[in-house]
């Protein structure tokens, strides 16, 4: 597993295709600030609009282009018409996907596919990524397989066949990381934790971490595979990452902790082990100081309630 699968992994990122917009004339439609952990996204079959952010940029969107909002911002929907004050579009139910109209007419000026990304809170790959990702699907090299998996997905909306909900959810999940590549091929990373993916001699530090976040790392024992001395090792990593190895060893660990809790029934004990603690004491402090309340107490929460 290579260290971008291990933080989508991390992430746990999964998706679902909720809506088919088909719009007309002129119109405004305004989306809230969504809670942490959803990101959602705007897929342009036909026609084209203008996306408005809440520091006034303003983002033009046409047909195969792909926008993600990772920290789930609010933004502004907006014809390519006249201004008009935000408005609620009509809802029609009965196929795979919800479909809201604005307009009458035969013709779509503008038919969108909209979903949402969803994943662990506080994750750190959604985290390193800006707040918004536009990616061309016009634009992208002849093979590319992310302009395919979009006509999938339009041919399972549009066919409503047995299984169709499970279909798209699965195109989804796979639509992020495809999302993800594009992103990171068109726009290199200059910092961050993603950036030290790049950086030949840090990269591999830095996977192994991932790889082993139990390990009883070392300063020692990542310069060595960073080919730096000790003191190099740490200014360079702090530089190009903005933070510590072990600053983002103890993200990593409690991301860890916090599937692991979530999708496991292994004890607190063993979890704790497993994430690269020897106490449990220990690990209970750390998670606490990252999510607000203890492992145990975590967990219950996750607990469906009692009948």
């Amino acid at each position: 597993m290579n260290a971008i699968d291990t933080l989508i992994t991390l992430a746990d990122v999964r998706g679902s295709l909720d809506l088919r917009c088909q719009f007309q004339g002129d119109w405004a439609l305004d989306h809230d600030q969504k809670a942490s952990g959803i990101a959602p996204y705007h897929i342009v079959l036909a026609g084209e609009c203008r996306i408005e952010l809440p520091d006034g940029r303003r983002l033009k969107l046409v047909a195969g282009d792909i926008l993600v909002l990772p920290t789930g911002v609010n933004h502004l929907l907006l014809s390519r018409g006249e201004r008009v004050s935000p408005s609620r579009p009509q809802r029609e139910e009965g196929g795979l996907l919800t479909v809201q109209r604005f307009g009458n007419g035969n013709g779509q000026e503008l038919d969108l596919l909209c979903g949402r990304f969803l994943y662990q809170p506080d994750s750190m790959l959604l985290s390193a990524l800006p707040d918004h990702l536009l990616i061309s699907t016009e634009s992208l090299s002849v093979g590319d397989p992310l302009p395919s998996l979009v006509a999938l997905l339009r041919s399972e909306a549009d066919g409503n066949q047995a299984g169709g909900q499970f279909m798209v959810n699965a195109l989804t999940s796979a639509l992020f990381t495809l999302v993800l590549r594009a992103h990171l091929h068109q726009s290199p990373q200059s910092e961050g934790s993603l950036a030290l993916l790049s950086d030949r001699r840090l990269g591999r530090a830095w996977q192994a971490m991932l790889e082993d976040p139990a390990h009883d790392w070392t300063v020692e024992a990542l310069a060595e595979l960073a080919s730096m001395s000790r003191a190099t090792f740490m200014r360079a990593f702090s530089k190009l990452s903005g933070s510590s190895p072990w600053t983002l060893l103890t993200q990593v660990r409690m991301q860890r902790a916090y599937g692991l809790l979530s999708r496991s029934q292994s004890g607190l004990s063993d979890i704790a082990a497993q994430v690269g603690y020897q106490s449990q004491a220990a690990f209970s402090k750390v998670f606490k100081d990252t999510y607000g309340m203890a492992p145990g107490q975590f967990r219950r929460k996750l607990e469906p309630p009692v009948s």
